[in-house]
């Protein structure tokens, strides 16, 4: 139970007291002018309209009734409208000692939640373009498995669309016929050619979609060619995976190939039941809640008339494989926010046709655009789209730069393992610390700075607090005295530090790592404050000493945890 919930219950019980019943929820939170409150209810003009009662004279009811023995040491009425909280030091205190001495865990929920994220296409490299899908989801699927869900992680590899009947038609034309030592950068260069020659080459397009139906056959010179390709590409994403420290793994990848024999049954069944209808040999489902320019019902093509599926028919089967056989009561896609109506299509159809469920919750968690200092897309300076591996590289070779000038004489290994862990934390928390829903401009500069939110800036006061438990040589889990507030900053990191659990539920709720973000460097930036007034090691007074000596372990842990389930690896020296 979080610190709100509790205080939310005292009001409740408050209220109960005073026989007042009410449907409006009731809204707390931190109190920005620090003297007058550590909590406020923000809320209480819109309780006082539904029971009729003047907020004065509500608020003067709910204080006279607040029992003020555990949680609350006081409480009273500020203008215009609020109810200010005072929490009891002694309460905090206990709540912090325990902390000390237990790991940071939630209960398992039981709930089944499918992660659709990353998701490249096949034949091609990730691009920066992959770099907010790859690493939100990823930290998405973290938190929430943290946080007591069952998590089951997708990559959902587009591996069995258009795009291979366009590298086959090509590969023949050509008569390339083996491609087994062919690079990633030939085939994908083979694959821009392909496209090109399909919209300028009507007969050329055909061809492309005869082969793709082929190979969705299940034809066996076809499928070999597209073996070939798709292990090239997934080798390939695999080192960007493990270089970014993304917790996808082999048994994770769902492309669209596993759905295919799902995908055989859908279309049949849809046209029979009359949701989908054939249409210049096509197969189509007309949207009535979706129009196109015209004014006119949008039609969503499943199969071509050439017999190959399309994307659509493979995510409709798709999303009845995680409701029906998954049985998933969450299924959250990190899908940028271009693809909005087309999930929106994809739900509408599998919900017409009965293939999702009444108790599964389907969420699109679109994200915005990474943006150059212009607030055009994030490019090189030709144009081209940046490669994430080039991206990678540029942010580890920075990192070692800014190691170097700390300290010019450490060991080649060290400085090698320092500037992965440096760049990488810098590259993802830069990402990750902005909110998912907006577009954001890429700053070298601000990513790998040692103040403001930043990676390096969190991880600094971390080495900080660690050299500080380094020095004292002893087990701060096997301090013996009673944790003690005896300061204001104390009292204000103690209350940010149960703030932890309530911060992480909030991202869960909200699929939104920045919150967590946000948290970990308001913890950072309090302690860092802390840090520079009081010399802990030095305080002769042995038992504030060892209280603040829990503290900063306390605030140590939450920010290794903060970090690593982001996907953050912490360092101890720089």
């Amino acid at each position: 139970m979080t610190i709100q919930s509790k205080l939310i219950k005292e009001i409740k019980n408050s209220l109960k007291k005073n026989k007042i019943k009410i449907n409006t929820p009731i809204i707390i939170q931190k109190n920005k002018f620090k003297k007058k409150g550590h909590f406020q209810v923000n809320n209480l003009f819109q309780i006082s309209h539904e029971c009729k009662i003047n907020y004065f004279t509500l608020a003067k009811k709910i204080i006279n009734k607040i029992n003020l023995n555990k949680i609350i040491k006081s409480i009273n009425f500020s203008k215009p409208c609020f109810i200010n909280i005072f929490l009891n030091p002694r309460w905090i205190e206990k709540k912090i000692e325990k902390k000390v001495k237990k790991k940071i865990i939630f209960k398992k929920n039981n709930k089944k939640v499918v992660i659709d994220y990353s998701s490249p296409n096949v034949a091609k490299s990730m691009h920066v373009g992959h770099l907010r899908s790859t690493v939100i989801g990823d930290a998405m699927a973290r938190i929430m498995e943290f946080s007591g869900y069952n998590v089951i992680r997708s990559n959902h590899i587009g591996d069995w669309g258009n795009q291979f009947g366009m590298l086959i038609a090509y590969l023949k034309k050509k008569k390339i016929n083996h491609i087994k030592n062919i690079s990633i950068q030939k085939i994908e260069k083979i694959y821009r050619q392909a496209k090109k020659k399909s919209l300028k080459n009507k007969k050329f397009l055909k061809k492309t979609e005869k082969y793709t139906s082929k190979l969705q056959k299940n034809s066996t010179y076809y499928n070999n060619i597209w073996k070939k390709v798709v292990q090239l590409t997934l080798r390939e994403n695999k080192i960007i995976y493990q270089l970014l420290n993304i917790s996808l793994q082999d048994k994770n990848i769902f492309g669209e190939s596993f759905y295919k024999e799902i995908v055989k049954k859908i279309v049949p069944d849809l046209i029979q039941r009359k949701i989908a209808r054939v249409k210049n040999k096509n197969v189509i489902v007309f949207l009535k809640d979706f129009k196109n320019r015209k004014g006119e019902k949008m039609g969503i093509i499943l199969q071509k008339k050439s017999g190959a599926f399309l994307y659509s028919a493979t995510d409709i089967a798709c999303m009845k494989y995680r409701c029906k056989t998954l049985k998933a009561d969450i299924i959250l896609y990190y899908i940028d926010s271009r693809q909005k109506q087309y999930l929106q299509q994809i739900y509408k159809i599998a919900k017409i046709a009965g293939y999702t469920t009444k108790k599964t919750i389907i969420q699109h968690h679109m994200f915005g655009m990474v943006l150059s200092k212009n607030k055009h897309p994030f490019q090189t300076r030709s144009g081209n789209t940046i490669k994430l591996i080039d991206l990678i590289n540029q942010s580890i070779k920075k990192a070692k730069k800014i190691i170097l000038k700390k300290n010019e004489n450490i060991e080649y290994t060290t400085l090698l393992k320092l500037s992965k862990i440096i760049g990488i934390g810098a590259l993802k928390y830069a990402d990750l610390s902005k909110n998912r829903k907006k577009n954001y401009v890429f700053d070298w500069k601000k990513m790998l700075s040692f103040e403001g939110n930043t990676s390096l800036y969190i991880q600094y006061t971390y080495i900080r607090i660690y050299s500080i438990l380094k020095k004292y040589k002893k087990k701060i889990s096997h301090l013996n005295n009673k944790f003690m507030i005896s300061n204001n900053y104390e009292l204000f990191l103690s209350i940010e530090i149960l703030q932890f659990k309530e911060t992480i539920l909030k991202t869960v709720k909200n699929g939104q790592p920045h919150l967590l973000c946000k948290y970990i460097y308001k913890l950072a930036s309090k302690y860092s404050k802390f840090y520079e007034k009081y010399n802990i090691l030095n305080n002769k007074n042995k038992k504030i000493r060892n209280s603040q000596l829990q503290m900063s372990f306390l605030i140590a842990k939450i920010l290794k945890k903060g970090l690593n389930i982001l996907g953050i690896q912490v360092m101890k020296f720089i």
